[in-house]
């Protein structure tokens, strides 16, 4: 009997939380979104090429959870991460390096070292290709970026992904003209939970932080957006410390 009550004040919960999320970017001077798990829901995509490149370069297969402790870091810090975790420490003292070396080939060539480069460029290239064939933008959230749009509010991206991975999704979705700022992990010298990019991105289009509105699905970017001075929507579970919480940007597209 009790469990009728109890799911009819969840849904109205839920309800209320969507507005307040809807009124935020209403009234929001700028909205600064960021892309992976957010945007694009491509973060299952992600794990598979991250897995699919340790495979492709010759390295230790990855852990059933490893890529869910790396979820809001950037690209580079991820793939960093990953190549620590394989790489050989000779005693406690050592730290494991940045690269890891393959085994000498049968035919007695030189071992070479493998880095975060190689890494990020077999995961581009699967990232891209996959993309192009099953785009990875709701058309719920594109709705959304464009109703934003049209109400005269600035938009830009703040994401740790890598320029040639986001670029060639935004062209393919038509959001380069109306997303006129994006801020990628080259344009920044320290990822999120640091509000670098967030403050860069807000100086591009020319607008108060304080009064910006920033979506994010991890802690690490929530982090970020209120060491900026900017109100934090939580899109999904991770999104741990936002002002106000939604499962799905989708949610908000006809409240706008």
């Amino acid at each position: 009997m009790n469990d009728v009550p109890h799911s009819a004040g969840e849904r109205a919960r839920s309800a209320a939380e969507h507005h307040r999320a809807a009124a935020l970017l209403r009234g929001a001077d700028a909205v600064i979104l960021d892309f992976n798990g957010t945007l694009s829901l491509d973060e299952d995509l992600l794990e598979r090429c991250y897995a699919a490149a340790l495979d492709n370069l010759g390295l230790q297969p990855k852990g059933s959870a490893e890529y869910a402790t790396l979820l809001g870091r950037s690209e580079h810090d991820i793939a960093q991460a990953l190549l620590e975790n394989r790489a050989p420490v000779s005693d406690a003292t050592q730290k494991p390096t940045r690269a890891v070396r393959l085994p000498e080939s049968n035919d007695g060539e030189d071992r070479r070292a493998i880095g975060t480069s190689a890494v990020l460029t077999e995961v581009s290239r699967l990232y891209v290709e996959e993309c192009g064939r099953h785009p990875r933008i709701p058309e719920s959230h594109l709705r959304l970026v464009h109703r934003l749009h049209r109400l005269g509010i600035p938009l830009a991206i703040a994401t740790g992904t890598l320029r040639e991975m986001i670029d060639p999704v935004l062209s393919q979705a038509g959001l380069k003209e109306i997303v006129p700022v994006v801020v990628t992990v080259e344009d920044v010298t320290r990822g999120k939970p640091d509000p670098e990019g967030f403050l860069q991105a807000a100086l591009l289009l020319g607008a108060d932080i304080t009064r910006a509105v920033i979506v994010e699905d991890s802690r690490a970017g929530v982090t970020a957006a209120h060491a900026a001075g900017a109100a934090a929507i939580g899109v999904g579970p991770g999104a741990h410390g936002a002002d106000v919480a939604i499962d799905h940007l989708g949610q908000l597209t006809n409240l706008i």
